[in-house]
């Protein structure tokens, strides 16, 4: 297990990048307080959110593990696993394709809505919590596509937490200023959904396709930033 270390802290930086929207709310959630209390609200709210994440984990690993025959259709045996992982690669594949059109579209929403407000403490990290859990739901499916062992899904997740701790600011003003930044993530998301559901269908996407993938959805993401250099110069 600790052979694999290295490949689970990899991981977890790859799943910074799905983090993206959870660092700009978190940082809209926290403005116009002062800077000790900034600090406090993102250490709990990323513990509030590690500890929902993780069980969110559990759930898809339970999930995941069912064995027994539902039903058939045809030859092919329906299990619990079959419809865990069919119905985690649609929902990512279509979120993330749908998000992926409407940003060369124009048409995503504004992300910054969070609006400074004199609520209690306890009341913001409560409403973090809440909206940080909702928008991991992409994240969790993503690490449960990842890897299959807790130990590997608890680091994955720890390294995000760690690296938001540490850069929120830096991340979220980072993708305001790269927003081309979303074609990579986007397209990382849609092919993790591709996976699981080739995996429900006992198949499997070739390294080698993912690879080529991810490097032409780079080649499109410096294009894409070349272009708005040139089109602002």
């Amino acid at each position: 297990m600790l052979e694999q270390l290295p490949q689970f802290l990899w991981l977890g930086l790859v799943a910074t990048t799905l983090d993206v929207d959870n660092a700009l709310y978190m940082t809209s959630s926290i403005q116009g307080r002062d800077e000790k209390e900034q600090k406090r609200l993102i250490f709990w709210g990323l513990v509030a959110e590690y500890i929902a994440r993780f069980a969110l984990v559990l759930v898809a690993f339970y999930l995941a593990t069912g064995k027994e025959v539902l039903f058939t259709i045809g030859r092919f045996e329906v299990t619990p696993q079959t419809m865990a992982l069919l119905g985690a690669g649609l929902f990512l594949f279509y979120s993330s394709s749908k998000d992926l059109f409407a940003f060369y579209a124009g048409e995503e929403e504004d992300e910054d809505t969070g609006k400074a407000v004199a609520n209690a403490f306890g009341t913001v990290l409560l409403q973090m919590t809440v909206v940080n859990t909702v928008l991991s739901i992409d994240t969790v499916i993503a690490v449960a596509g990842m890897t299959k062992l807790l130990f590997g899904a608890a680091v994955i997740l720890g390294v995000s937490a760690v690296i938001r701790f540490m850069f929120v600011r830096q991340i979220a003003g980072f993708l305001s200023d790269h927003p081309e930044t979303k074609i990579v993530i986007y397209t990382f998301l849609m092919l993790i959904g591709l996976q699981l559901i080739l995996q429900a269908l006992h198949d499997d996407l070739p390294e080698s396709a993912f690879n080529i993938i991810m490097v032409i959805a780079i080649a499109v993401a410096l294009f894409a930033r070349r272009n708005k250099v040139s089109t602002q110069a």
